[in-house]
């Protein structure tokens, strides 16, 4: 069996500790998320978030991630002076 059927048999992948770990080291003053959530919000709902973002994250590796998890949005932000064609940012 390879590490990543392991990890999908295992019970749980991330603990709480792990959770509260990604939340503590969480940057402040980013920008949103695509879905319009600042991470101050997770932040501050801390302990009492951390049981119900554990239960998620276990749940979404173990069956499939949410399609709005694998995409992101890029926003260029041009030099004063550079001029480019919009054509190299469309999607293909």
């Amino acid at each position: 069996m390879d590490n990543f059927e392991t990890l999908l048999t295992t019970k749980e992948v991330f603990s709480l500790e792990d959770i509260y770990f990604g939340i503590n080291h969480l940057a402040n003053g980013k920008a949103k998320d695509i879905e319009g959530y600042h991470m101050e919000i997770i932040k501050i709902g801390g302990r009492a978030l951390i049981p119900h973002i554990h239960k998620i994250f276990n749940q979404v590796v173990k069956k499939c991630f949410p399609k709005p998890w694998t995409q992101s949005l890029i926003i260029p932000i041009l030099k004063v002076g550079i001029q480019i064609t919009p054509l190299i940012f469309e999607q293909s």
